[in-house]
């Protein structure tokens, strides 16, 4: 597996190598965590261990690590599993949210195709034998749309055209003083 060029595969690598790699693996997790910890109020704690080898990682500090690991292993399993499931209902609503927005954005996109399409085939640049099925519904849709609107803007302007002549109505029987309406 690679990524940005570099690999992210380390078992072939001499010791000295993946060594280096995991040390800077480690300070850009230990920076997030620090980022994650001050953004979010929370407690955060990271340990690394490489079974068969004597040295492990601690962060912040083996004593931080050791005290945030007992403070949550002191809750009881009733609290644990609510904390767990307060975190997931929290990052479903980011999910939701997000789908949310990808699907409105991927409307407004294909709007504004339907408009393309309807422009081109307007100025005669394209013919409606040329278009495929999806195509064909999306500019029925957008066709229904236009008429709904026209409909509406009809209706507003004859509603305000009455309003006008019931207006001048109430003015007939009264008498101009030379000054024009």
């Amino acid at each position: 597996m690679t990524g940005k060029g570099v690999c992210w595969t380390t078992r072939n690598l001499d010791e000295g190598k993946r060594k280096k790699i995991t040390e800077e693996r480690l300070a850009s997790l230990c920076k997030k965590a620090y980022e994650l910890s001050i953004l979010c109020v929370v407690k955060v704690s990271i340990i690394s261990f490489t079974p068969g080898e004597t040295d492990n990682f601690t962060w912040p500090s083996l004593t931080e690590a050791n005290e945030i690991v007992t403070n949550y292993l002191a809750c009881p399993e009733k609290q644990r599993q609510y904390k767990l499931v307060e975190h997931e209902a929290y990052l479903q609503s980011i999910v939701n949210d997000r789908e949310k927005e990808i699907r409105e954005l991927e409307k407004m996109a294909k709007e504004k195709e339907m408009e393309n399409l309807f422009n081109q085939l307007v100025e005669g640049r394209k013919k409606f034998d040329e278009f495929d099925v999806c195509d064909i519904k999306g500019l029925l849709n957008l066709f229904n749309d236009k008429r709904a609107k026209l409909d509406q803007m009809e209706m507003q302007l004859s509603g305000n055209v009455a309003n006008e002549i019931g207006a001048n109505d109430n003015n007939a029987g009264e008498e101009n003083d030379g000054h024009p309406n």
